[in-house]
């Protein structure tokens, strides 16, 4: 899917936040993704034969979560960034997913520079040339901005509550 708009998710669970946050901590594989693309690249050669959710949780209420799939460089991929809340029968998990910041920048300054070689070639008369960097621009764009990792990462948010809870009912009887 093509994810340059960043997509709502919304979803009620079981689990207190508290339980929640510590089913996160539990399953996910620690890392952060952050600009510092050779620390990214350490992480894909660290996982490279195994598939893995990663992420990190923010702070008390917020997370992220990632997914990396094996013999894959995916660290640019659609990932899940959310807020736990707290309801009277459980969680409310809300975020949205979206691609990390730094595939949005690589993204804005990849659209900066083809621009202005083609507003250059244009200006030259070189029209040609100007559609070619055109069509350069938009397979860059597609491939930086395409994959299908939100339903497997929204398949992994609404299993969160399969884990059993036990019923205070047993505990007065």
């Amino acid at each position: 899917m093509l994810s340059i708009l960043p997509v709502s998710f919304e979803y009620r669970t079981s689990l207190s936040p508290k339980r929640l946050a510590r089913r996160l901590d539990r399953e996910l594989t620690e890392h952060r993704p952050t600009l510092n693309l050779m620390s990214q690249g350490r992480f894909m050669r660290k996982h490279k034969f195994e598939s893995c959710f990663y992420g990190c949780r923010t702070s008390a209420d917020r997370f992220q979560v990632f997914h990396h799939e094996a013999k894959k460089r995916d660290g640019g991929s659609t990932g899940f960034f959310g807020r736990i809340t707290e309801t009277e029968n459980g969680s409310l998990i809300t975020g949205s997913f979206r691609k990390p910041v730094y595939t949005y920048i690589f993204g804005g300054v990849w659209t900066l520079v083809i621009l202005l070689i083609s507003l250059m070639a244009a200006g030259m008369r070189e029209f040609a040339a100007a559609g070619a960097f055109a069509a350069v621009w938009a397979v860059g764009v597609f491939f930086m901005f395409w994959d299908n990792k939100r339903p497997i990462v929204r398949a992994y948010l609404e299993n969160l509550p399969a884990e059993k809870q036990q019923d205070d009912t047993e505990d007065e009887e």
